[in-house]
C-alpha cells in the first residue's frame, strides 16, 4: 500500500491564505476595478443637440431663451451677475436645440417658455470620435414645467369666549383670539402636470399679534421667523411647502392672538412660491397675496 502523505495544520492554513489572497486579488482586477476612461478624438469645437420638453403642455419647446454657463453657477441666485457663455438656438429643419460647446459640464438655463417656470439643470457634453463634431447633450431632454393658476381666499372666526363666530377682519376691539383660514386653490388643467413649485407661505409680522399655532391640511406645522430680507426680499413668520399639482386645493390654518397693543393697518399672507429662483429678475409671476384688516 502506498504511504499515506499527511500535511502539517500549519502548511494547510498558509495554502488556504496563499489561495484567499489570490481571490481578492482576481476580484479586485477583475470585478472591483473602474471601467478605463473612454478617451475620445475631438472634445473642443463641438456641435451639442438636445431637446427641451414641456412637461406641463406635453409639447417639445422650440421657442425659449436658453443660456449657457460654467459648472458650479447658480443662475438663480438672488445677486448673480455672471455672464453666460453662450447661448442655444432652435434648429427646426432638424427639431433639435443647439449650441456650441466644448466637452465637459456646463449649468443651462431656460426661460421665456410661455406660460413655465425658468430652469436651471446641470448638463454634460461628451466628446466623440466622429468628424462631423456633433454630440448629444447628457441627458438629452430637459423638462420645464408649466405654473398652476392659482386662487386663494380667507375665513376668519373670533373667539368670544364660548364659540367661534364669522368676521371679516382682526377687530381687537370684540375679541383678542381668531381663526385665520387660509385656502390655497390650485386650478384643474386640461394638461394634468400645472404645478406650484415648493416655497413659503409668509405671513406679515404684525406688531402686537402673534401666531401661536399653524396647521397646514390638518397637520401642525412650523412657523418660522424670517427678519433678514437681504437673502430672498422677504422678512415675517413663514411655512414651508412641497411642490403642488393642478387641481389640488390646500388648507392653512393660524391661531393669532393679542398679545400687545395692536395699531390699524393691514396684515398680509403671500405666497412665495419656486423658492429656489431668488433672482428677481425671473420672477415673472405674480405672486398671490391675500390682505387681512386689522382694527
Amino acid at each position: 500500500m502506498p504511504e499515506e502523505i499527511r500535511v502539517k495544520p500549519t502548511t494547510l492554513l498558509v495554502i488556504v491564505l496563499l489561495l484567499m489572497v489570490v481571490g481578492v486579488i482576481f476580484y479586485q482586477a477583475y470585478y472591483a476595478a473602474p471601467p478605463p476612461v473612454e478617451k475620445y478624438k475631438y472634445t473642443t469645437g463641438l456641435t451639442v443637440k438636445f431637446k427641451i420638453f414641456n412637461v406641463g403642455r406635453s409639447q417639445l419647446v422650440t421657442t425659449a431663451t436658453v443660456q449657457i454657463y460654467p459648472s458650479g453657477a447658480d443662475p438663480f441666485a438672488r445677486t448673480f451677475n455672471v455672464k453666460p457663455i453662450t447661448s442655444a438656438s432652435y434648429d427646426s429643419t432638424n427639431g433639435y436645440w443647439t449650441a456650441p460647446l466644448d466637452a465637459g459640464s456646463y449649468v443651462i438655463l431656460i426661460t421665456g417658455v410661455s406660460g413655465a417656470y425658468p430652469e436651471k439643470i446641470t448638463v454634460r457634453v461628451p466628446g466623440t470620435n466622429d468628424e462631423d463634431l456633433e454630440v448629444w447633450m447628457q441627458p438629452s431632454q430637459l423638462n420645464v414645467y408649466a405654473r398652476a393658476a392659482v386662487t386663494d381666499s380667507k375665513a376668519i372666526l373670533y373667539w368670544n369666549g364660548t364659540t367661534w363666530l364669522s368676521t371679516d377682519r382682526i377687530n381687537t376691539a370684540v375679541a383678542n383670539k381668531w381663526m385665520i383660514t387660509y385656502t390655497l386653490m390650485l386650478a384643474e388643467d386640461t394638461a394634468p402636470y400645472g404645478v406650484l413649485k415648493a416655497g413659503r407661505i409668509y405671513i406679515s409680522k404684525y406688531s402686537g399679534l402673534t401666531i401661536t399655532s399653524a396647521n397646514m391640511d390638518g397637520t401642525a406645522v412650523s412657523v418660522i421667523e424670517d427678519a433678514d430680507a437681504a437673502d430672498d426680499g422677504m422678512t415675517g413668520f413663514y411655512i414651508e411647502f412641497n411642490e403642488l399639482n393642478a387641481g389640488e386645493v390646500h388648507r392653512l390654518d393660524l391661531i393669532i392672538e393679542e398679545t400687545g397693543t395692536v395699531s390699524a393697518g393691514t396684515m398680509t399672507i403671500t405666497v412665495f412660491e419656486y423658492y429656489e429662483c431668488l433672482r428677481t429678475a425671473l420672477r415673472t409671476w405674480t405672486p398671490v397675496t391675500e390682505p387681512i384688516t386689522v382694527q
